[in-house]
C-alpha cells in the first residue's frame, strides 16, 4: 500500500466540514482509541506489546488504520527481501572464513603477503593488443600459399595469439618459485614450438622476396632478419610483461584472491540490505507523514465549520502511528575492519 491509498485531501476536507458542522468532536469529548500489535509478525499478544493508538473521529481512525497496514505492508516486503540476503550472507560467511584460513596458513608459512591483489588491469589489454599486432604482420605471410581470404586470417589468428599466449605461460612460469616437472617439460616443449614457428615463417617469407623482388641479397636478408626479430621481439615483452603482473607463489595470489573476492561480495551484499532497509524505511515514513497531513487538512477545515472557536481538547495532539524497528545492520563494515585487522598484524 503507497500514500495514493489514504483518503485524499479533498475527501479529508469534505468530512472536516461535515463533522465540524456536526460539531465532531466535541469541545471535551475523550479521544477514541484502538490498539495494534507492537510485533509484526504478531507473535506476542499480551498487554506489554501493545500500541494505542488516539485518534479524535472515525475518520481520522480510518486514516491510521490505513497507513497501519500500508506500514505493515512495506515491513513485511522488507523482511521477506532480507531473509533472501541473509541466506546469501551466511552462504559468503562461510566462504569467507575458508578463503580467510587459506590465505592466512599460505601467508605464514611464506612469512609474506602476495604483491598482487589481482592481475593487473594493463596486463590483458596489452596481451590482446600484442596479439592483433601479429595478426597484422603474419596475414601477409599466409597470403604466399595463396588462401582464400577468410583461411588467411583464420591460420594467422591461430599463431597471433599463440605468440602472446606463450610469452605468458613462459613469463609465469620463470616467476613461480615451485616449479613442476611435467610443467617444465611442457614449458620448454611450447618455446621450442614457437621458435621454431618464428624461424619457419620467417623462411617462407625469405624465400618468397627473393622468388618475387628484384631486391638484392642484402636487402631481402635484412627483411627476412628485420621479421624474425621483431616477432621475437613481442614474444619477449610478452614473457617479460607475464613475469612483472604474476605473484612469485600462485597458491598465495589465489587464495588472497579468493579472500578478497569473498570479501569483497559481502561488502556489497550488506551495502544491498543497508539501500533495502533504507529505501524501506523512508517510504514508511512517507506513509505516515502523509497520514499526519491528511489529518490536518481534516482538522483544519473540522474548525472552520464549527459555530465554536475553540479548539476540541482531541484535536491537541496528532495520533502516534507506530513505526516499527529495522534491526541495525553493521556486518559490511565489520569484514572490512577485520579484514584490514589481519593484514596489518598477521
Amino acid at each position: 500500500m503507497s500514500i495514493w491509498t489514504l483518503p485524499t485531501a479533498l475527501q479529508a476536507r469534505l468530512n472536516g466540514r461535515q463533522d465540524g458542522a456536526k460539531e465532531r468532536p466535541s469541545q471535551n469529548g475523550q479521544s477514541i482509541s484502538y490498539y495494534i500489535n507492537k510485533s509484526i509478525n504478531n507473535r506476542r499478544s499480551n498487554n506489554g506489546h501493545w500500541h494505542e493508538v488516539l485518534c479524535a473521529t472515525d475518520f481520522e481512525q480510518k486514516i491510521c488504520k490505513m497507513a497501519d497496514r500500508g506500514i505493515r505492508k512495506v515491513y513485511e516486503k522488507w523482511q521477506a527481501i532480507d531473509a533472501r540476503f541473509i541466506g546469501e550472507q551466511k552462504t559468503w560467511e562461510e566462504k569467507l572464513r575458508q578463503t580467510e584460513e587459506n590465505y592466512l596458513i599460505r601467508k605464514r608459512e611464506l612469512e609474506r603477503d602476495a604483491i598482487f591483489d589481482a592481475t593487473p588491469w594493463w596486463y590483458i589489454p596489452l596481451i590482446i593488443v600484442f596479439g592483433i599486432a601479429e595478426l597484422a604482420m603474419n596475414a601477409e605471410v599466409f597470403d604466399i600459399f595463396g588462401s582464400a581470404r577468410f583461411e588467411t586470417i583464420i591460420m594467422a589468428l591461430i599463431l597471433s595469439f599463440a605468440i602472446p599466449m606463450s610469452g605468458h605461460f613462459w613469463g609465469r612460469f620463470l616467476r613461480e618459485d615451485e616449479k613442476e616437472k611435467p610443467l617444465i617439460f611442457l614449458s620448454v616443449g611450447c618455446l621450442a614450438v614457437i621458435i621454431f614457428s618464428l624461424y619457419s615463417l620467417a623462411a617462407v617469407r625469405n624465400s618468397y622476396f627473393k622468388n618475387t623482388s628484384a631486391s638484392d641479397a642484402e636487402t631481402v636478408f635484412n627483411a627476412w632478419l628485420f621479421f624474425l626479430s621483431l616477432n621475437f621481439l613481442i614474444f619477449l615483452i610478452s614473457v617479460y610483461a607475464s613475469w612483472y603482473a604474476h605473484e612469485r607463489d600462485f597458491k598465495l595470489f589465489k587464495f588472497k584472491r579468493d579472500y578478497m573476492a569473498a570479501l569483497d561480495f559481502i561488502n556489497k551484499l550488506g551495502s544491498k540490505r543497508n539501500a533495502l532497509k533504507s529505501t524501506c524505511h523512508n517510504q514508511i515514513f512517507r506513509i505516515r507523514d502523509s497520514a499526519h497531513e491528511r489529518i490536518s487538512v481534516y482538522r483544519q477545515h473540522n474548525l472552520r465549520k464549527r459555530t465554536d472557536d475553540r479548539r476540541p481538547q482531541a484535536f491537541e495532539t496528532l495520533p502516534d502511528i507506530l513505526i516499527p524497528e529495522f534491526e541495525e545492520e553493521v556486518f559490511a563494515t565489520n569484514g572490512k575492519a577485520r579484514s584490514t585487522a589481519y593484514l596489518l598484524t598477521d
